[in-house]
């Protein structure tokens, strides 16, 4: 997945958040229980959009290698003294 294809999906999960709150806001102020379960309903899709772009971008960053394995044991070295 692109770099610009994870931007949209966080912007994305960013603006159910947002809209989840205001579901939550709305649910609180009238005591409606129908706000309440949207307020849930965005909260569930923001998180599956979360995860989703958890599990493509793990999967891409995999094939990139990641650090070389030599850094993590130097730092472990050097803390020893």
């Amino acid at each position: 997945m692109s770099q610009q294809q994870e931007e949209r999906m966080l912007v994305a999960a960013l603006g159910l958040t947002i809209l989840g709150f205001a579901f939550l806001v709305a649910a609180v102020a009238t005591g409606q229980i129908a706000w309440a379960w949207a307020c849930i309903g965005v909260g569930a899709l923001g998180l599956l959009l979360l995860v989703i772009d958890l599990i493509r971008g793990h999967g891409s960053k995999g094939d990139q290698g990641g650090t070389p394995s030599g850094e993590p044991e130097e730092a472990g070295a050097r803390a020893d003294g």
